[in-house]
């Protein structure tokens, strides 16, 4: 999963977060008694995986939260000696930095943006964890350019002899078994941009993840390969807390009829579905939402909600110059990343320059995506930017599109997941169906751990971190029960399960 997510600094559901702090007794020691591991051989284990496997919690990677990984969890259960991850020293690595609680009673929080030192570099040998944070499908055969977390889980185990990919360091290891959970983020990169970035092609997913199981199969140690899907995006608060406190906020306020938010133009496509959009912008009634099916206002959007209503026109009643100062600096933002203009040269535009400058992007996406022909009728009847309106009830001063999922969009999300969840369906030695357990949770509203009556909600600061997207150390805990009564099911196996009371919480708390 991405680890560059920017959050805003307030989360907004942290009900449960006094009972979240009080402190817990860390994990007890191993028993002596013998794993009875059925008909796989558990001697080594090796974990394949993004954040989600290295244990990646609040938007940073440190060691108190990688001690409660899912596979450092299991590795314990199973008695293995020697599970090496690629520890970093509190508060670790994020960008900013990791979100850390700063008042239990209005449940705020920061960016503590010191970073960590890894801990246990050159001991010999690469990681037996191998998430890594920020990757794709593909990254597990071709290193990726640009990934901080890549060359420090990949080589600093054993620095001296530097590793061309991901398998060349599982092949070092020769494990008997090894779980592979990689996927998430081919998707999950279109989730949080609320549909600008691409999700990875189907077909090129198919070849990338069949040809990473082929050749991890192929190892002389013949391992038993474990494979993970993906859950959908309506399990992550990231994605499904803000829209219906957004709701209850404008309930009853007839100005406000719903949200009008900018669109991505799109075409229908056989393969993935969804109606095609021409719209530049349309409107998300407040009936919609709170329902994931038609609409998810991502947590990033937070800080923008405030200015909804806000208008440019110094006459306006809604009228507020901060407001309207942030609002313009978000669309110059959005220039700059388009690629139309520098940083220096858009903090000189005006008004008028950043709505004429919006307008003409707009109508160059739509002629990108239907041509120029279609375009030129198109801009014939567009009426443009104007922020003279009122932000996020106009068509000419919309909300972000960044900030939204619309119907659209979480067709196509649900779609490419179903997709890329029967290809990992396909794949491997024991199938671990993360998706429903995930969906089960969102049914019931709650977990509870049978053995220990630990009642986790799938919200922030229970079964999620701080960021609403990776897993709490007592979720890792109740992930890693269910893959062990999979894997006691796959193998005739006896593995002891995880009592979750014993794991702490794990909510960073600012000193």
């Amino acid at each position: 999963m991405n680890y560059l997510i920017k959050h805003s600094k307030k989360l907004l559901s942290l009900v449960l977060v006094l009972a979240l702090i009080t402190s817990c007794k860390d994990y007890q020691d191993l028993d002596v008694e013998p794993v009875d591991t059925g008909d796989a051989d558990f001697s080594s284990y090796v974990a394949v995986g993004n954040s989600l496997t290295a244990g990646f919690q609040s938007n940073a990677l440190y060691e108190d939260a990688q001690e409660y990984s899912f596979p450092n969890l299991l590795a314990r259960q199973l008695q293995i000696e020697n599970f090496e991850q690629p520890l970093i020293g509190n508060p670790g690595i994020g960008d900013p930095g990791r979100i850390e609680l700063t008042s239990l009673e209005n449940s705020t929080t920061q960016y503590n943006t010191n970073q960590g030192q890894p801990i246990n570099t050159g001991i010999g040998q690469p990681y037996n964890n191998l998430g890594v944070p920020g990757i794709k499908v593909d990254a597990y055969l071709n290193a990726p350019d640009n990934n901080p977390f890549y060359p420090l889980i990949v080589n600093e185990g054993n620095p001296q002899s530097p590793l061309p990919n991901i398998h060349a360091a599982v092949e070092a290891l020769q494990p008997t078994v090894v779980s592979f959970w990689l996927g998430n983020n081919d998707i999950l990169t279109y989730v949080t941009s609320g549909g600008l970035r691409q999700f990875t092609n189907p077909s090129n997913f198919q070849t990338q993840y069949v040809s990473a199981i082929t050749q991890i199969q192929n190892l002389e140690s013949d391992p038993t390969v474990i494979t993970a899907n993906i859950p959908s995006v309506a399990s992550i608060p990231f994605a499904t807390t803000v829209g219906p406190q957004f709701q209850a906020q404008i309930e009853g306020n007839e100005q406000v009829p719903g949200l009008v938010v900018q669109k991505t133009f799109y075409q229908e496509n056989q393969q993935i579905g969804a109606s095609e959009n021409r719209e530049p912008a349309g409107l998300i009634e407040k009936v919609n939402l709170d329902d994931p099916s038609q609409a998810l206002i991502l947590l990033t959007a937070r800080d923008y909600l405030p200015y909804i209503g806000v208008s440019a026109n110094p006459q306006a009643p809604s009228y507020d110059e901060a407001a309207v100062t942030a609002i313009l600096n978000y669309w110059r933002g959005y220039i700059v990343n388009a690629g139309v203009a520098t940083e220096q040269e858009v903090a000189n535009y005006s008004q008028s320059d950043i709505e004429d400058t919006m307008t003409q992007i707009t109508i160059g996406q739509y002629e990108q995506t239907f041509g120029p022909a279609e375009a030129q009728t198109f801009a014939a009847n567009y009426d443009g930017f104007n922020f003279d309106e009122p932000f996020g009830l106009s068509g000419q001063n919309p909300f972000p599109n960044q900030f939204v999922l619309g119907t659209n969009e979480i067709s196509i999300t649900n779609t490419v997941t179903g997709i890329f969840n029967s290809v990992i369906a396909s794949q491997g030695d024991v199938q671990f169906d993360v998706n429903s357990f995930f969906d089960q949770v969102i049914q019931d509203g709650q977990y509870t751990d049978p053995n220990s009556n630990v009642t986790l909600q799938p919200t922030i600061g229970s079964l999620f971190s701080l960021d609403g997207i990776h897993p709490s150390n007592r979720a890792h805990a109740a992930l890693t029960n269910e893959l062990i009564e999979t894997l006691n099911s796959a193998t005739n196996g006896d593995i002891d399960k995880i009592n979750i009371a014993k794991i702490p919480e794990g909510i960073p708390v600012a000193n």
